[in-house]
C-alpha cells in the first residue's frame, strides 16, 4: 500500500502557510503603521469564523435565531464586511481614544490583551464551548500515487469508493521526458524572472516581485509540459520508490483565495492614495502628519483591514479543520507571531512570507518527528523562529 509522504505535507504545509500568512500579515499591517502589537488578532479570527457560522449554520449556535441561512460562499462574504465594520468600532471606541491620551506601548498592549479577552468571552457566551462546522457541500478527494521506477516516473490517479481504491486515471514519463519536463520550466522561470528585472531601477515599482513572476512562470510551464507529455502506464511493481498525496478542491480553493487576498493587499499598499499614505505613516508618522497625511483615516483604514483578513484567515481556517472552537484563534495567535516576528516586524511583505516558512515547517516538521509528537506542532514554529533570528535578528525581510 502506497503511504504519504513528505510531498503530502509539503502541500499541507502550503495550505496552513497561507492562513497564517492572511493573519499575519494584518497583524504586520497593525504594528508598523498604528504600532500596537494587537494580541485580540486571535480572537478576530475566531470571531470572523463563527460570524459565518451564524449566517451558514445558525442551528449550531443556541442564541442565533436561523431566521437567514446562506451558502457557504455567501456567509463567508458576509462576514469578512461585519469583521470589517467590526474592526472599525474597536478602533473609534477604543484604540483611537487611548492614541489620543498619548498612551504609551505597554499600555496599548493591556488594551489589546483585554479586547482579546472581551472578544473571546463573548464567543464562548454566545456559542458555548462545543465544537461546531459549517455546513457545506461533502466534497470527493482524490489521490495521486507517484513511483520511482527503473524506467520513468509512474502516476496513478485514484479515489475511495465503498471502501476500495478506485483507479480513475494512470501515465508515465520515461527518464529523458522528465528531465526535459525540468529542463523546460527552469528555462521559462530563468527568461520569465530576467525579462520582468530588465526595466528594474530607482523608480520602478513592480506590482509583483520578478523572482514571483519566476516562480510562477515556472510552475505553470512544469504543469502544462507535464499534461503534454503524457505517456502510456508503466509497470509499477518494481518501484524503487513511491509516495501519495491527497488532494482536495478545498486545498485548491484556499489557496486560490489567499493568492487573491495578498494581490488585493499588494494593490492597495502599491497602486492606491490610501496605500500610499499607508507606507509613509509606516516610514515615518510626524512627518507624514506634515505632508497633509490624514493620520486617523489611515489608522481606522489600517484597523478594517486587519479585521478583514482576520476574518478570512479564521474562515479559512474552520472551513480546512472542519472544526470551529472558542480558542481557534488564540490557538493560531503563537504561529502568526512567529510568522510576522520571521519575516521582519515591520514588512507586511515579510509576513506573508514568513507564514508560508512557518507553516510548511509545521506540517513538514510533524511528518519527520516520530509518531506521538504532533502535539509539538506549535513548538516547531518557534525553532524556526529562533533559528532565523540567529542568522538575521532583523527577519528575512526587515529593513534593520
Amino acid at each position: 500500500m502506497v503511504e504519504t509522504g513528505i510531498v503530502n505535507a509539503l502541500l499541507q504545509g502550503i495550505v496552513t502557510g497561507g492562513i497564517i500568512a492572511a493573519g499575519a500579515l494584518g497583524l504586520s499591517l497593525v504594528y508598523s503603521i498604528a504600532e500596537v502589537p494587537n494580541f485580540a488578532h486571535g480572537d478576530m479570527l475566531t470571531v470572523g469564523a463563527y460570524l459565518a457560522l451564524a449566517m451558514n449554520n445558525p442551528g449550531e449556535l443556541a442564541l442565533v435565531p436561523s431566521a437567514v441561512v446562506l451558502p457557504f460562499a455567501a456567509a463567508a462574504v458576509g462576514a469578512v464586511v461585519l469583521a470589517g465594520v467590526l474592526g472599525g468600532v474597536y478602533e473609534k471606541a477604543v484604540f483611537k481614544q487611548f492614541r489620543g491620551k498619548d498612551a504609551d506601548l505597554i499600555t496599548m498592549v493591556i488594551v489589546s490583551l483585554g479586547l482579546a479577552l472581551v472578544l473571546r468571552n463573548l464567543v464562548l457566551f454566545l456559542v458555548g464551548s462545543k465544537n461546531v462546522t459549517y455546513d457545506t457541500v461533502t466534497r470527493v478527494d482524490f489521490n495521486a500515487d507517484l513511483y520511482l521506477t527503473g524506467q520513468g516516473v509512474a502516476v496513478e490517479v485514484n479515489q475511495r469508493a465503498a471502501g476500495a481504491l478506485e483507479t480513475l486515471d494512470a501515465w508515465a514519463y520515461g527518464w529523458p521526458v522528465v528531465v526535459a519536463i525540468l529542463l523546460v520550466a527552469v528555462a521559462v522561470g530563468v527568461a520569465v524572472y530576467r525579462w520582468r528585472t530588465t526595466d528594474e531601477g530607482f523608480e520602478k515599482v513592480h506590482f509583483v516581485s520578478p523572482w514571483i513572476w519566476g516562480v510562477a512562470s515556472a510552475g505553470v510551464a512544469l504543469a502544462a509540459t507535464a499534461l503534454l507529455a503524457r505517456g502510456a502506464p508503466m509497470a509499477v511493481s518494481d518501484a524503487i520508490a513511491s509516495t501519495r498525496i491527497g488532494f482536495s478542491r478545498k486545498y485548491g480553493i484556499i489557496i486560490v483565495v489567499m493568492i487573491a487576498t495578498m494581490l488585493c493587499m499588494n494593490y492597495v499598499l502599491k497602486r492606491t492614495k490610501t496605500g500610499r499614505a499607508m507606507r509613509a505613516t509606516a516610514d515615518d508618522q510626524a512627518l507624514a502628519r506634515v505632508r497633509g497625511v490624514d493620520i486617523d483615516r489611515v489608522q481606522l483604514v489600517v484597523w478594517v483591514l486587519a479585521a478583514v483578513l482576520a476574518a478570512i484567515a479564521g474562515i479559512l481556517l474552520g472551513w480546512y479543520a472542519s472544526n470551529l472552537n472558542p480558542n481557534m484563534g488564540f490557538n493560531l495567535l503563537l504561529p502568526v507571531f512567529a510568522a510576522v516576528i520571521v519575516g521582519g516586524i515591520d514588512s507586511p511583505y515579510g509576513a506573508a512570507l514568513g507564514g508560508l516558512l512557518i507553516g510548511i515547517s509545521m506540517d513538514v516538521g510533524v511528518y519527520l518527528l516520530p509518531a506521538g509528537f504532533a502535539t509539538y506542532r506549535t513548538a516547531i514554529a518557534f525553532v524556526i523562529l529562533v533559528a532565523v533570528l540567529l542568522v538575521k535578528p532583523e527577519g528575512l525581510w526587515g529593513d534593520a
